[in-house]
């Protein structure tokens, strides 16, 4: 297997500051195990005030929490839909048609989602066409599998007698950055010339 590889608040209280915070002193590290908006210790603990240790609070992005950690990001135990929505496919096939007949390739993604070894999901076929899309035949797993080990899938031409494979099995690498974005976008590989993905929180 290869490898490519707001919520928004206003007007929230909020309380629970370290000790040694009275007396109007400036929030800082040595008074606040919350973090400091506008020279006030908050909890620290929200998406719209996350942080700790006096340093100044954080709002988090869409699609992230403020973990245990006090840190933004994405929910380890959130579970995600992985969802390939568009692909654009060769002119050829190494230089010879898709199918014998000289029509487009007749488009399909399969898809595993950890924990592996798992069950294969695959789209719809696209039929005749280079340029391919589903809305449907996604894969699902929690956000911590699949920030561990990716996501991997194969891209087929389907025929009546043998398969032409597009894609090697390939495997995608998933950071924060793609959680927030809602999504990734695949560089050419094969006979696929670009391909996006939806990550969509179930």
């Amino acid at each position: 297997m290869r490898s490519l590889a707001l919520l928004v608040a206003t007007g929230v209280a909020l309380s629970a500051c370290g000790g040694g915070g009275g007396g109007g002193s400036t929030c800082s590290a040595s008074n606040c195990v919350g973090c400091c908006l506008n020279g006030a210790c908050q909890a620290g603990t929200t998406a719209a005030g996350c942080g700790r240790n006096g340093a100044a609070c954080v709002q988090c992005s869409t699609n992230q929490v403020c973990r245990a950690d006090q840190a933004c990001g994405v929910d380890p135990e959130s579970t995600w839909r992985v969802q390939p929505v568009s692909a654009s496919i060769a002119s050829s096939n190494n230089g010879s048609a898709w199918d014998g007949d000289g029509s487009g390739p007749d488009v399909k993604v399969y898809g595993w989602c950890p924990p592996f070894p798992s069950s294969a999901s695959a789209t719809p076929e696209a039929s005749d066409t280079y340029q391919a899309s589903w809305t449907s035949g996604g894969c699902t797993a929690k956000a911590k599998d699949l920030l561990a080990s990716g996501w991997t899938f194969q891209v087929f031409d389907i025929d009546l007698v043998s398969d032409d494979t597009i894609t090697a099995q390939l495997n995608v690498t998933l950071g924060e950055a793609q959680f927030i974005q809602g999504g990734f976008s695949l560089p050419p590989t094969g006979g696929l010339t670009a391909m996006s993905v939806q990550l969509v929180k179930q």
